[in-house]
Protein backbone atom coordinates (compact mmCIF):
# COMPACT_ATOMS: atom_id res chain seq x y z
CA UNK A 1 0.00 0.00 0.00
CA UNK A 2 1.41 3.39 -1.00
CA UNK A 3 -0.22 6.02 1.18
CA UNK A 4 1.02 9.61 1.06
CA UNK A 5 0.55 12.30 3.71
CA UNK A 6 -1.57 15.08 2.20
CA UNK A 7 -2.90 17.37 4.93
CA UNK A 8 -3.58 18.35 8.52
CA UNK A 9 -6.97 19.78 9.49
CA UNK A 10 -7.42 22.21 12.37
CA UNK A 11 -10.46 23.93 13.83
CA UNK A 12 -10.38 27.71 14.18
CA UNK A 13 -12.69 30.30 15.73
CA UNK A 14 -12.61 32.65 12.72
CA UNK A 15 -11.65 31.30 9.29
CA UNK A 16 -10.95 34.71 7.72
CA UNK A 17 -8.60 35.78 10.50
CA UNK A 18 -6.78 32.43 10.40
CA UNK A 19 -6.44 32.56 6.60
CA UNK A 20 -4.92 36.02 6.97
CA UNK A 21 -2.51 34.80 9.63
CA UNK A 22 -1.24 31.81 7.62
CA UNK A 23 -0.91 33.94 4.47
CA UNK A 24 1.00 36.71 6.25
CA UNK A 25 3.26 34.70 8.55
CA UNK A 26 3.70 31.40 6.70
CA UNK A 27 3.51 32.44 3.05
CA UNK A 28 0.58 30.13 2.34
CA UNK A 29 -2.11 31.03 -0.16
CA UNK A 30 -5.77 30.09 -0.49
CA UNK A 31 -5.95 27.04 -2.77
CA UNK A 32 -9.58 26.01 -2.37
CA UNK A 33 -12.55 27.58 -0.63
CA UNK A 34 -14.90 24.67 -0.01
CA UNK A 35 -17.44 27.02 1.58
CA UNK A 36 -18.34 28.01 -2.00
CA UNK A 37 -19.13 24.32 -2.70
CA UNK A 38 -21.35 24.04 0.38
CA UNK A 39 -18.53 22.73 2.60
CA UNK A 40 -17.09 24.28 5.71
CA UNK A 41 -13.36 24.32 5.04
CA UNK A 42 -10.65 26.22 3.20
CA UNK A 43 -7.42 24.72 1.90
CA UNK A 44 -4.13 26.60 2.26
CA UNK A 45 -0.77 25.71 0.75
CA UNK A 46 2.21 26.92 -1.21
CA UNK A 47 2.06 28.08 -4.81
CA UNK A 48 1.58 25.11 -7.14
CA UNK A 49 2.57 25.10 -10.83
CA UNK A 50 -0.38 25.27 -13.25
CA UNK A 51 -1.91 21.84 -13.82
CA UNK A 52 -0.27 20.21 -10.79
CA UNK A 53 -1.89 19.16 -7.52
CA UNK A 54 -0.54 20.61 -4.26
CA UNK A 55 1.80 18.30 -2.39
CA UNK A 56 0.67 19.07 1.16
CA UNK A 57 -1.93 21.44 2.59
CA UNK A 58 -3.38 22.90 5.77
CA UNK A 59 -7.17 22.59 5.98
CA UNK A 60 -9.00 24.91 8.37
CA UNK A 61 -12.62 24.76 9.43
CA UNK A 62 -14.66 27.10 11.56
CA UNK A 63 -15.66 25.47 14.84
CA UNK A 64 -17.21 26.71 18.04
CA UNK A 65 -15.51 23.97 20.06
CA UNK A 66 -11.88 24.51 19.07
CA UNK A 67 -9.61 21.48 19.03
CA UNK A 68 -5.95 21.98 18.36
CA UNK A 69 -5.87 19.22 15.74
CA UNK A 70 -8.82 17.70 13.90
CA UNK A 71 -7.20 14.95 11.81
CA UNK A 72 -4.24 13.77 9.76
CA UNK A 73 -4.93 13.08 6.07
CA UNK A 74 -3.32 10.42 3.87
CA UNK A 75 -3.97 9.68 0.18
CA UNK A 76 -4.31 6.12 -1.14
CA UNK A 77 -3.79 4.83 -4.68
CA UNK A 78 -7.27 3.30 -5.00
CA UNK A 79 -10.76 3.05 -3.51
CA UNK A 80 -9.87 -0.57 -2.72
CA UNK A 81 -7.08 0.57 -0.40
CA UNK A 82 -9.49 2.91 1.39
CA UNK A 83 -11.96 0.01 1.76
CA UNK A 84 -9.23 -2.33 3.09
CA UNK A 85 -8.16 0.22 5.71
CA UNK A 86 -11.79 0.72 6.75
CA UNK A 87 -12.35 -3.02 7.04
CA UNK A 88 -9.22 -3.47 9.14
CA UNK A 89 -10.26 -0.50 11.30
CA UNK A 90 -13.69 -2.05 11.78
CA UNK A 91 -12.17 -5.37 12.84
CA UNK A 92 -9.97 -3.55 15.37
CA UNK A 93 -12.85 -1.39 16.66
CA UNK A 94 -11.21 1.89 15.58
CA UNK A 95 -13.31 2.80 12.52
CA UNK A 96 -15.03 6.15 13.10
CA UNK A 97 -16.32 6.99 9.59
CA UNK A 98 -17.08 4.25 7.05
CA UNK A 99 -16.01 4.74 3.42
CA UNK A 100 -17.99 7.57 1.84
CA UNK A 101 -17.84 9.16 -1.61
CA UNK A 102 -18.16 12.89 -1.02
CA UNK A 103 -17.37 13.79 -4.64
CA UNK A 104 -15.97 17.19 -5.54
CA UNK A 105 -12.61 17.92 -3.92
CA UNK A 106 -13.10 15.52 -1.00
CA UNK A 107 -13.15 12.24 -2.94
CA UNK A 108 -13.65 8.83 -1.36
CA UNK A 109 -12.61 8.57 2.28
CA UNK A 110 -12.71 6.72 5.57
CA UNK A 111 -11.51 7.66 9.04
CA UNK A 112 -10.01 5.63 11.89
CA UNK A 113 -8.71 6.56 15.35
CA UNK A 114 -5.06 6.01 16.29
CA UNK A 115 -4.18 4.71 19.79
CA UNK A 116 -3.96 8.17 21.41
CA UNK A 117 -7.35 9.17 20.02
CA UNK A 118 -6.33 11.30 17.01
CA UNK A 119 -8.36 10.84 13.83
CA UNK A 120 -6.57 9.66 10.69
CA UNK A 121 -8.32 10.05 7.32
CA UNK A 122 -7.52 7.91 4.25
CA UNK A 123 -8.75 9.19 0.89
CA UNK A 124 -8.74 8.42 -2.80
CA UNK A 125 -9.39 11.07 -5.42
CA UNK A 126 -8.49 14.27 -3.61
CA UNK A 127 -6.56 16.67 -5.86
CA UNK A 128 -3.38 16.44 -3.74
CA UNK A 129 -0.05 14.69 -4.44
CA UNK A 130 1.06 14.02 -0.89
CA UNK A 131 4.54 13.40 0.43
Amino acid sequence: MATRWTHITIGVANIERSVGFFKEFCGLRLLCDRRKEGGGTVWLGYETPEGEFPTYILVISGQEDISLLDHFGFQCDSRGEVDAIAEKGKRLGILTHPPTDSGSSLGYSTMIREPSGHLVEFTFGQPLKGV
